[in-house]
């Protein structure tokens, strides 16, 4: 199933860890399959050469640009829910640059109905359901859940805005005090707090939640099982966030060889215990490696 609801990818990049290659391979999959997709927004720590003509480059907002945003924590990527960048009146989708499109993201876009809808990947365990909600009212507002915002969803026109409320209390100092309210994932859970809602298994997933396991065998057992399929057909969007080898290093890999996470998770790289995916995964990868390799001569060249 398919939509075409308009909506916008948010991107962002920072440092050298990835490149134009990591941009445009993301770029280039979801407009091939995503016909809602309207715009491309692309935050970036500078002017970035190569990226595809699609795409509008943005410059981090302020307070955004400092060097503090940039470390440990990643805070800048808060930068994607600010209306200083995103399009008015459009739901919006936000996805690491270690992740793969294989699927029409307009199947995360939907899931945004109101402008203060906000989904991103849950927690482990019970998730941001309602029994969640229920054990942190409980607590007394000690602590709540965190989820993972290597896939995001929500509306630009987001009214009280993340980005801005989080400009305004770290003026305050309010968040000062605590370590973990300067990590993104933290301070995003805490904005949504007992409205936020996971990002749905059918529709975007962790590549290490998703496909590997800590009991031996079950990767296979689970690609077997005919719910598991039907759902696995309709993933629009895979993240490899806390894998050991990211998509040109899936590529290169041997059929057969075993994946890990470095957290005991582990999966064979073949068909029976992907599916599909597998073949997406190494045409992305591909793609990478091969825009890597040809920006790489290039410079050469230059030189």
């Amino acid at each position: 199933m398919t939509s075409a609801q308009p909506f916008a990818l948010v991107l962002a990049i920072w440092g050298t860890k990835y490149g134009a290659a990591h941009v445009n391979q993301l770029v280039e999959s979801a407009f091939d399959q995503s016909p809602g997709l309207a715009e491309v927004i692309l935050l970036t720590d500078r002017r970035r050469k190569g990226i595809d003509h699609r795409v509008r480059q943005e410059a981090f907002p302020p307070p955004f640009d400092g060097a503090e945003f940039f470390g440990w924590g990643y805070r800048a990527k808060l930068a994607v829910f600010s209306p200083a960048v995103l399009p008015r009146g459009m739901a919006c989708v936000f996805l690491d640059l270690d992740s793969v499109v294989v699927g029409d993201l307009g199947r995360i876009a939907t899931l945004v109905r109101r402008p203060d809808d906000l989904f991103m990947l849950p927690p482990a365990g019970i998730g941001f359901g309602k029994l969640r909600r229920w054990l942190d009212r409980l607590r007394g507002g000690r602590s709540f859940p965190v989820g993972n915002s290597s896939i995001l969803a929500y509306h630009a026109d987001a009214s009280p805005n993340l980005a801005e409320t989080y400009v305004r209390v770290h003026k305050s100092g309010g968040l000062a005090a605590e370590r973990r309210m300067q990590i993104d994932d933290v301070v995003i859970s805490w904005f949504g707090r007992g409205r936020i809602r996971g990002v749905p298994t059918s529709a975007g997933v962790m590549f290490r939640r998703e496909y590997l396991s800590k009991v031996p065998f079950w990767a296979v057992l689970k690609a077997r099982l005919p719910w598991v399929r039907r759902r696995r057909e309709q993933i629009a969007a895979v993240t490899l966030n806390g894998v050991a080898v990211k998509p040109e290093m899936l590529a290169a890999l041997p059929e057969g060889a075993t994946v890990t996470d470095g957290r005991g998770r582990r999966g064979p790289w073949t068909d029976a215990a992907l599916g599909p995916v597998r073949a997406r995964l190494v045409k992305a990868g591909q793609r990478i490696a091969a825009e890597g390799e040809a920006t790489e001569n290039d410079d050469i060249r230059r030189d």
